[in-house]
């Protein structure tokens, strides 16, 4: 049997990389494992906001819409880090989100201002997201890179199904101390926040010589992004397959709790397992091996599989109260089974779209900040339209089942767009891999 410190040894190793990537993967494993116990916390806040601050259902997209209109500078920030060091441009809005995270323990008599912190905070975290891919592409060599970000990913989940599972637990005992409770989870919360981004500054950036200071131009950096996407038309082709599955996604993900609490009727404990435990361990489970995958596979086929997982939990979990009263046990098999479906994908969705996604588009360079950036922005654009609309149909009465049963068809259908695009760029023998369309750079001299 492996020994405690085997095991701890084989884990900062990581998937077989070379000697100069491991440096970067240790720490990118620390920052993304505290990072994940961090958020494990904060995103069961909105149970508690709904259940003791008793939000309302419209409140609910709160932290979605908010961070959407924060990410639209993404546009702007992709351009002006490009010729620029991208450390900066992570710790920086990581350390303002994490003061942000850490002011929700001064509010907890107004749902509104706790959620509104609580949008501030994810907004800021997000745009830590172009650099951080910048930087990855950097370090890690492209052979193994989704293995490496999939393995950080899959220990990353661990954490943040432990710090969630715990969370949950101190909730439903807490009893009538529960806002001081959820005062010293914050406080937690945001002191791993803090850690997260300092061990995350110790990586050492191999940028190139041109990634130096020069001075920003909000004209010069809007039309170089402008040209990325006229030029660029099979990244074009990507970012509406994007925009088709988060706007679906996000059309009914806010309204969960309220689905959990008030239509399943699952209590704080239940609430969170589903939302967040049970995808959460089986993201754990799988992540390693699906990283290792997507280093093999098409791209296009990647999104494919996980977007017809994804909306199969929406479509089960639309389900869930039709089915409840002819078949009892359906109340807990359907949505128990639509989460773990979810759960084995999300490794792989936060790869694609946060990690590794648009390096099958961008040449080797800056030009990543560049489509990172515009990704941030079309991510902004999904919460304003999928959330703006669920905050909409929220406020007139529609039922989360309803949004649950659209949101998912649109997943489904965003998924044969992306297996229908896999069959047409192979007609046109596009290197089918991400490590074979950088290597056709390599062997230009590029």
């Amino acid at each position: 049997m492996m020994q405690p410190a085997q095991t701890i040894k084989r884990i900062l190793q990581g998937p077989q990389l070379p000697p100069e990537a491991l440096h970067t993967y240790r720490y990118h494993l620390l920052y993304a494992v505290m990072d994940g116990a961090a958020g494990g916390i904060l995103l069961n806040t909105p149970i508690y906001a709904l259940k003791i601050l008793e939000a309302s259902q419209w409140q609910l997209p709160m932290r979605e819409l908010g961070a959407g209109v924060g990410m639209l500078g993404g546009l702007y920030m992709g351009s002006w880090m490009a010729r620029r060091p991208k450390m900066p441009f992570v710790v920086i809005p990581g350390l303002i989100c994490a003061a942000f995270a850490l002011s929700m323990a001064l509010v907890q008599r107004s749902s509104f201002w706790f959620l509104l912190l609580l949008t501030i905070s994810a907004a800021f975290e997000i745009v830590t997201r172009p650099a951080v891919t910048t930087i990855l592409r950097f370090n890690y060599p492209v052979e193994c890179r989704a293995a490496a970000v999939g393995q950080v990913r899959r220990w990353s989940s661990l954490a943040f199904l432990v710090a969630s599972f715990l969370s949950a637990y101190d909730y439903h005992y807490a009893g009538e101390a529960i806002r001081l409770h959820v005062r010293a989870q914050i406080l937690l919360a945001g002191s791993l926040s803090v850690g997260s981004f300092l061990s995350f500054r110790m990586i050492r950036v191999r940028e190139r010589p041109a990634c130096r200071n020069l001075q920003p131009e909000l004209l010069r950096s809007l039309k170089e992004s402008a040209l990325v996407v006229l030029r660029d038309l099979r990244y074009c082709r990507y970012l509406a397959g994007c925009f088709l599955d988060g706007s679906s996604q996000l059309l009914y993900l806010s309204m969960l709790w309220a689905f959990f609490d008030r239509t399943l009727g699952y209590g704080f404990f239940g609430c969170v397992m589903l939302m967040h435990t049970l995808p959460a361990l089986m993201a754990f489970l799988v992540t390693g091996a699906l990283g290792r995958w997507v280093d093999r596979t098409n791209p296009w086929v990647a999104w494919a599989l996980v977007r017809f997982c994804w909306g199969a939990d929406a479509l089960l979990l639309a389900a869930t109260p039709l089915c409840a009263p002819l078949f009892p046990p359906a109340l807990y098999i359907l949505p128990v089974t639509g989460r773990i479906i979810r759960g084995s994908v999300q490794g792989a969705w936060w790869i694609m779209w946060w990690q590794i996604g648009v390096t099958y588009f961008a040449p080797p360079g800056e030009d990543t900040s560049r489509y990172m950036g515009i990704m941030t922005f079309l991510n902004g654009a999904t919460r304003l339209a999928g959330s703006g609309l669920s905050v909409a149909l929220g406020a007139l009465g529609v039922a989360p089942m309803t949004m649950m049963l659209i949101g998912g068809c649109g997943v489904l259908l965003s998924g044969a767009y992306s297996l229908a695009l896999a069959y047409y760029e192979e007609l046109r023998r596009v290197p089918s891999t991400i490590a074979q369309f950088e290597h056709q750079f390599n062997s230009h001299g590029r």
